[in-house]
């Protein structure tokens, strides 16, 4: 049941935008919409990697349709959030944290040749076309921009653009969003990147 209850966290995110609507139309949006389409097919390759089976049907899926590739061995909490689900590459062994929202032509990837993938805080924006490389730590409500490479840890709260990226704003607002009293959010180790 734990999939189900991830499953339903990522859809209310994806369908957030959408403003309040009948059940009737969230029925039809959640058949319709290609972000839907792609967390279920996210989370029921992470289910059958849990459960010890063939994660193979599920991958294959993901990578006709939207050209995405995510490693059986990477983690993703709740909340998944892809408005433009195409071209995602997550590698072994990274961590998505909650709320988390990951545009087009993102890649979470291993560096030098180090079997560790980034870990990204809860509430963290990616956006299209963003590489994280190596083991690095995003902390939490940072937001990555447009095309840029991050090759080195960016702290809570921040945002960072550019390639290579750098830090643009210590104070980006984006923490307003969600709330930090969240026992979840403040137990993380996120918070303070190695």
């Amino acid at each position: 049941m734990i999939m189900f209850d991830t499953f339903k966290a990522d859809l209310r995110r994806n369908l957030q935008d959408y403003g309040p609507c009948g059940s009737l139309k969230k029925i039809a949006l959640a058949l319709t919409l290609n972000s839907t389409h792609a967390v279920f097919l996210i989370r029921l390759q992470q289910w059958c990697a849990g459960k010890g089976l063939p994660t193979f049907f599920a991958a294959k899926l993901l990578f006709w349709f939207f050209k995405i590739e995510i490693s059986r061995h990477a983690k993703i909490k709740k909340g998944l959030k892809l408005p433009h689900p195409m071209g995602i590459i997550i590698a072994p062994n990274t961590e998505v944290g909650e709320n988390c929202d990951i545009y087009a032509d993102v890649r979470l990837v291993w560096a030098h040749g180090i079997k560790r993938g980034p870990k990204i805080g809860n509430n963290v924006f990616l956006g299209d076309g963003a590489k994280l490389v190596g083991d690095i730590h995003i902390g939490h409500h940072a937001i990555i921009g447009v095309s840029s490479v991050v090759t080195k840890d960016v702290p809570a709260d921040c945002t960072a653009v550019g390639n290579p990226a750098r830090i643009i704003d210590q104070s980006n607002g984006r923490a307003t969003e969600f709330p930090k009293d969240n026992p979840d959010i403040a137990a993380s180790p996120v918070d303070s990147p190695a």
